[in-house]
């Protein structure tokens, strides 16, 4: 069993990591100094304490839950797990697209309306961080929180880390257990798929990354925000998205320098892509 930190240690070294204090959180929270020394203490935060903590620090609420490991409430988990693998496929071809394209797929994505859910949430496998540790913390806020499965996380660690953390299923799934140890690449995998910090992420975690770190693609945090986007879509939203998207690719010509194009897919012996700019 791995000793996993309590949640006020966590947020204890991501304070330091920001060279913050108590005092500084409370006033930006609203929470009562009291209050929030006593989480910092140890005593579990409640999901009050952690919307307010989550505006005030920039972090997604649902995010603070996994990292309190304190159960999503359930209005706030994504709203079909079925669009999850059309989710990535989406921001396969999107990731690949110009600015203005790009743009008409965001406003796309926020402006689907939101419809109502059917039946209660599905619930994906939980990995337990008191075994798991921060592996399965790291694990749970891919997969629960923005994709339905391990092979959906892989191919967005893929995507947005642009192949350098390309992991097997079977890898995501010893991370999750606890098995497989965390390295700096993977927490900043992690993290810029996550569309968080590497430094904050790196803190929370106690891994050290290497100095100085890389600083973050602009793109590829566009990349994460569209990714959590589409939590709130159905099924058949993201698949009108993803058609959409897919409707702005062109036949690559026969004899295109490879160099010259982002190819997406193969379709009956013909590459579809996007001219590089």
């Amino acid at each position: 069993m791995t000793d996993h930190p309590h949640f006020g240690e966590l947020l204890t070294r991501l304070l330091n990591h920001r060279r913050r204090d108590v005092t500084w959180l409370s006033s930006a929270s609203g929470i009562p100094e009291g209050e929030l020394r006593a989480v910092v203490l140890g005593t579990p935060p409640s999901s009050r304490h952690l919307d307010a903590l989550a505006s005030a620090l920039g972090f997604h609420t649902e995010d603070l839950h996994v990292m309190a490991d304190v159960p999503v409430p359930e209005a706030l988990t994504p709203r079909d797990r079925a669009a999850g693998s059309t989710s990535v496929s989406l921001i396969k071809i999107t990731i690949a697209l110009p600015p203005d394209q790009r743009a008409r797929i965001h406003r796309l994505v926020d402006e689907l309306p939101w419809e109502p859910r059917v039946g209660p949430p599905d619930r994906v496998r939980a990995y337990d961080q008191e075994r798991g540790g921060f592996g399965a913390m790291l694990v749970n806020l891919l997969c629960g929180n923005r994709l339905p499965s391990v092979p959906g996380a892989t191919k967005a660690l893929a995507l947005l880390t642009r192949g350098r953390v390309y992991l097997a299923a079977s890898t995501v799934n010893g991370i999750g257990q606890g098995h497989v140890p965390l390295t700096a690449e993977l927490v900043t995998g992690f993290a810029v798929t996550l569309g968080m910090s590497p430094g904050d992420l790196a803190a929370v975690t106690g891994v050290d990354l290497p100095e100085p770190s890389r600083p973050t693609d602009p793109l590829t945090e566009e990349m994460a925000g569209l990714l959590w986007n589409c939590r709130r879509l159905t099924a058949d939203q993201a698949e009108h998205a993803y058609d959409v998207a897919k409707s702005m690719l062109v036949a690559v010509p026969e004899d295109a320098p490879e160099e010259d194009w982002n190819r997406i897919h193969r379709h009956h012996g013909t590459w579809w892509g996007v001219p590089r700019r």
